[in-house]
């Protein structure tokens, strides 16, 4: 199995830079730096979850060689 690459990157690179703005943004959002309602911050927390497992098992995958 192997990982597409987008813009000559690996899915699992992007889906780290995603989940980093999605950090930043769930941290801010809880700071009250940036206005946002507990619906959007409960979503991006949901979001950071379902997120980091992918990235995650990616990384890993990779690191154990079971994707190339």
């Amino acid at each position: 199995m192997t990982l597409p690459l987008i813009f000559g990157l690996p899915i699992p690179i992007w889906g780290g830079m995603l989940l980093f703005v999605l950090i930043l943004l769930q941290v801010l959002g809880g700071m009250k730096v940036i206005k946002m309602p507990f619906k959007c911050h409960k979503w991006t927390g949901i979001a950071i979850l379902i997120l980091g497992i992918f990235h995650a098992v990616g990384g890993l995958g990779i690191w154990f060689g079971w994707i190339k």
